[in-house]
């Protein structure tokens, strides 16, 4: 009973002491961040926010849009752009392509876009220094506030802020409110923050959206309801027919069938929503995006460089596959042959996108090699058997009404593809060898496995890697991300090769477009 009594006195003195660690830790970190904004952002003393515990140093460049409701008005979804670096101003973590290419570690298979997360009255996955910042009332200091008030860019009007959109402010934080800014997937910065060290997060709120299904819905319907991209016929059932909705046909030769109206996209069917198919689209045809995605690095450089990537493709696609020849790509009202159906394998070539044009994934080497400069692993055509699943939802609805050899074009919300939660970026990073020597071999098998289990652990966006990506386009995600390994053949010399496989990160509520070919059926 004695030795339980000391081993309990024991364990209560090391947590004692471990919190007392902590604490002691923290106040130093905090006396350090405060010695720095002294001597150099003196005037950002006053503008000290405290919630709860939490602090933190904010400077505000721009108020935002004073006619725009605050972040905080209701429960929402933002779309933020942040990045953040040490007190050095090395950067840490962008989602910034500029900053990305200044870091050295811009890729193309990154989509440099804001960032888009839930912000609720709860903290929703938000490094907490943001979400603070998003949720509560800034006050700021009376002298930065009668220094700044009259800056135009800065907006300004009272020295109680709340974020909204078109804010933008700069916060230094100490490393436990900061929360883990580090990145993957392109994201990362040139310099891996350590423990302890305060960060300086600047944060731009680019809109906040109340509803992200009907916003994504929205922006699906206008894409396809565009002239310039054909138009859309929503088919009903036969309830909706009061509605003034028709049926979707099953003769090919009725005039309101897909192959046969002026509208190119058309709904998939009537109980899956916002699921659209052009029938009638031919690879040499090319799309309108609203707000094309630009980077200032190539090919992605301004908003005309989409449509001089589409005329690469389309010529692309009709050499590979027509021989050039754009008469002998099929009218799919002509085409002589059958549907896949659901029990039909289907070979399929495609190109998946966003609906900003970006080229997220695709199985075609030429196409590879004009988005990304480089085609790491030969692609081949993909098999898919509807009734086995395997693929993206949308498939699942639209491929078997495609008839072998045809071309066809899909635009899905995120229902239909990877939900919303999307799929979260990844940088991997895989060592492998060659050897005559088992041991050494071994040897290399246990770093491998030491490297995955750091690089799963260390993931600051969950680290799911294989695992989360195996069951994605049937785990031939990005096939061409993968590095091939050079035979060095059995020399009787060791050899290790490391390779880095960046992965796309696809957002939440984040709809798509595939561009699809089935091959013909074999004789």
């Amino acid at each position: 009973m004695v030795f339980r009594f000391a081993c309990a006195a024991a364990m209560i003195w090391v947590a004692a002491c471990a919190k007392e660690q902590s604490d002691s830790y923290d106040r130093f970190e905090d006396m350090s961040l405060e010695a720095w904004i002294a001597q150099n952002r003196c005037e950002l003393l006053e503008n000290k926010q405290e919630f709860g515990g939490a602090s933190y140093y904010i400077d505000v460049l721009d108020a935002g849009d004073p006619t725009a409701a605050p972040v905080n008005d209701t429960v929402c979804w933002v779309k933020f752009d942040f990045s953040g670096r040490d007190l050095g101003h090395r950067i840490v973590l962008t989602r910034r392509a500029p900053e990305a290419l200044l870091a050295g570690t811009f890729t193309k298979y990154t989509h440099y876009v804001p960032y888009y997360r839930y912000c609720g009255t709860q903290n929703g996955n938000l490094p907490e220094a943001t979400y603070l910042a998003m949720r509560n009332v800034q006050t700021l200091g009376e002298t930065y506030f009668e220094t700044y008030k009259s800056d135009p860019e800065r907006r300004l009007a009272s020295r109680e802020v709340l974020l909204r959109k078109g804010a933008k402010v700069v916060l230094y934080c100490p490393s436990r409110v900061s929360g883990d800014i580090s990145g993957t997937g392109g994201y990362e910065g040139q310099y891996a923050l350590e423990s302890g060290k305060p960060v300086r997060i600047e944060l731009t709120i680019c809109d906040t959206v109340k509803n992200p299904l009907a916003a994504e819905g929205t922006e699906v319907d206008r894409f396809c309801q565009d002239e310039r991209n054909g138009g859309l016929r929503i088919y009903g059932s036969e309830e909706d027919a009061a509605d003034g909705r028709i049926p979707l046909p099953t003769d090919p030769k009725d005039a309101n069938h897909p192959y046969n109206i002026a509208e190119r996209w058309t709904s998939a069917c009537d109980s899956v929503p916002q699921l659209y198919v052009d029938y009638a689209y031919k690879p040499q045809e090319r799309f309108e995006f609203p707000e094309p995605y630009a980077v200032g690095v190539a090919p992605y450089v301004d908003r005309s460089s989409m449509a001089q990537i589409d005329k690469r493709i389309a010529d692309t696609l009709l050499y590979r596959f027509h021989g050039g020849d754009a008469s002998s790509v099929p009218d799919v009202r002509t085409l002589a042959a059958d549907s896949v159906g659901l029990s039909g394998k289907a070979k399929i070539w495609y190109i998946g996108r966003f609906l900003d044009g970006f080229i997220f994934d695709t199985n075609i080497d030429e196409v590879k090699k004009i988005i990304y400069g480089e085609v790491k692993k030969q692609g081949r055509a993909w098999e898919y058997t509807p009734e086995s699943g395997g693929a993206v939802q949308s498939w699942y609805y639209t491929v078997p009404r495609l008839k072998f050899g045809q071309w066809a074009a899909v635009v899905s919300v995120s229902t239909h593809a990877y939900g919303a939660q999307g799929k979260q970026g990844s940088t991997e990073t895989t060592t492998s060898s060659t050897s005559n020597g088992y041991a050494q071999q071994s040897y290399y098998d246990y770093l491998n496995y030491l490297n995955y289990a750091n690089g799963y652990y260390g993931n600051s966006y969950g680290g799911y890697f294989g695992d989360y990506y195996g069951g994605y386009m049937g785990g031939y995600y990005n096939p061409y991300y993968s590095g091939y390994m050079p035979d060095y053949g059995d020399s009787g010399s060791d050899s290790v090769v490391t390779t880095s496989s960046t992965y796309t990160e696809v957002l939440p509520f984040t709809p798509l477009l595939f561009q699809i070919y089935v091959e013909p059926a074999e004789d």
